[in-house]
């Protein structure tokens, strides 16, 4: 009896040994599929900061295309984003013959990542 006993006792440590070794396999497994979807997220988001961005610019130019502020940045409000370590700036850089210059910067962060990001575009407008 006393050797079945120590049968078992020894199959359940390895049981445990096992499933530890499952268990860290499988946490760093989903670590890196967090990290690879944070990224993902903070992209997706960069690229609707621009397109909000450019349509602000568009709405702005097709309702009256003096009213573009030349030069200067303007911070746009974001709070719609719901995400709280957002920033959009939109710089209108030339406006020429039915089209535009315009840089825009995003900054967007989350679980420590942050993605920052500068680019330049030419808009057509009426």
């Amino acid at each position: 009896m006393n050797r079945q006993r120590g049968f078992s006792l020894t199959f359940v440590i390895l049981a445990l040994i096992l499933v530890g070794v499952a268990m860290s396999v499988l946490a760093g497994g989903s670590n890196a599929m967090l990290f690879h979807a944070d990224k993902a997220y903070l992209q997706a988001l960069e690229r609707n900061l621009a397109a909000s961005g450019l349509a602000w610019v568009r709405a702005k130019a097709s309702a009256n295309g003096s009213d573009l502020p030349i030069g200067a940045p303007v911070e746009l409000d974001v709070s719609t984003f719901g995400v709280s370590a957002v920033r959009l700036a939109v710089q209108v850089l030339e406006v020429q013959e039915g089209k535009a210059g315009v840089r825009i910067e995003t900054s967007c962060s989350k679980r420590g990542r942050t993605r920052n990001a500068t680019s330049d575009y030419t808009l057509p407008i009426p």
